[in-house]
Parts: structure tokens; C-alpha cells; sequence
């Protein structure tokens, strides 16, 4: 861990996951499927030990047994899931804010600040399987996408971003900024710095299009360092 600015377990952690072959089997089968829920009947959520069953990562088996362990909607999103979803959201934003300025603010402030809610707090370090248990007919990554959504639209205002040589530009300027940081990962980049190069948005949007002109634009992007 020495040179690298995090602490020596989150480092262990991230080395663990990114060399870990088990990370890398693609989709899920059906009978895949079936095990998992064969073997979270038996041994609960001791993913360690389904995981060295199944061949998969820890957070793999985890993950998809959160997608498949009940009936999850895939279609669209109706008005009484999007309003749970909302309730949900408003709770578990108004607790933290409660926790963090309990002791920092004025209460002549508070109310203030109750509405004014930073975009960190906003999308990132979410509980999404308690807001996932909260909606109930939707699994936590899709409960994340549909905010992800609702925050943009608020955000734009509904509108459509650049278009034509502004978005081109707007790429330009995005890869510019990035080369100009010298980050070694994605994850050492703060991307809500980033998010003037395109508009009104998230840095999680940031990323996420960074990732896709990366996909679509440089050959064998896989084997290459981030950097």
C-alpha cells in the first residue's frame, strides 16, 4: 500500500476484487440461478460459502441473489412504485441529515437546510437493499438507475443535453480534463468536478458516459491502464 493514498484494507479490498478470476464468468444461467436459490435456502447469506460452491465472487453471488429472490418487475415503472421509491429516498436523506447537523448547524438554520440538499448526499453511499426492501417490487439496482433518472430530469429540467458538435465538444473537453488529473483509476477521479464539461448533471453520469465513449471509441480498451 506504500505510495498509495487509501488505507492498506480498502487496498486489499479493491486488489482482492480486480484479480479475483471468479469476477469475470459473465451471465448467470438458469441453472446457475436455481443453485443460488437452492443453496440461500441452506445456508443463508453466507455468501463466502455459497460463493466457493458456485465458483463465483462473494459480491457476485450476493448481487444476483438480490436481482432473483423474489418477483421483480422489469417493465416499466408505475406511479405507486415511483412514489414509494420517493418516500424512500426522502427518509433515508432526511436521517442522515438529521445525524450530520444535529451538532453543526443553528436550529434557526436547519430548515434552511433541510431543503438545500447536496448531490453527495443525494446518490452517493446509499442503503440501496433498504430502499430496496422499502419499494418491494423492484431490485436495489434498478431502485438506483430510476434515481439516478429522477435526479437528472430535475436536474436538465427535462431537457435534452448538447447535441451535435456542443456534446462533441463536450467529449473533448471531458477527455481533456481527465488527462490533465494523471489519475491511475477511475476511482481516484472526483467526477462531480468533472460534471461542467457536460451540463447540469451527476457525477455518476459523468463517469458512466466517460465509460461509454471508452467502449465504443478505444479498441481492446480492456487491456489498457485507465491512465
Amino acid at each position: 500500500a506504500e505510495g498509495i493514498p487509501r488505507p492498506w484494507r480498502l487496498i486489499y479490498y479493491r486488489a482482492r476484487k480486480m484479480f479475483d478470476p471468479n469476477n469475470y464468468k459473465g451471465r448467470y444461467s438458469v441453472e446457475e440461478k436455481e443453485k443460488l436459490k437452492k443453496y440461500h435456502k441452506l445456508h443463508g447469506n453466507d455468501w463466502k460459502k455459497i460463493s466457493e460452491m458456485m465458483s463465483r465472487s462473494n459480491l457476485s453471488v450476493a448481487m444476483k441473489y438480490s436481482e432473483i429472490k423474489s418477483d421483480v418487475n422489469y417493465g416499466p415503472w408505475s406511479k405507486e412504485e415511483t412514489q414509494k421509491l420517493m418516500h424512500a429516498m426522502e427518509e433515508v436523506i432526511r436521517r442522515r441529515m438529521k445525524v450530520e447537523d444535529a451538532n453543526s448547524l443553528p436550529t434557526s438554520d436547519k430548515s434552511e437546510r433541510d431543503v438545500l440538499v447536496d448531490c453527495e448526499k443525494l446518490c452517493q453511499k446509499l442503503p440501496w437493499t433498504e430502499i430496496e426492501a422499502e419499494v418491494g417490487t423492484r431490485y436495489w439496482r434498478q431502485c438506483k438507475q430510476k434515481w439516478t433518472t429522477i435526479l437528472m430530469n430535475k436536474m436538465t429540467k427535462g431537457q435534452q443535453l448538447y447535441k451535435g458538435t456542443k456534446r462533441l465538444q463536450s467529449r473533448i473537453d471531458l477527455i481533456k480534463r481527465l488527462y490533465e488529473m494523471k489519475a491511475e483509476d477511475a476511482n481516484e477521479v472526483n467526477w462531480e468536478e468533472l460534471t461542467d464539461t457536460i451540463g447540469p448533471v451527476l457525477g455518476t453520469y459523468v463517469r458512466a458516459r466517460f465509460h461509454k465513449i471508452k467502449v465504443s471509441c478505444v479498441p481492446f480498451w480492456q487491456k489498457k491502464s485507465f491512465s
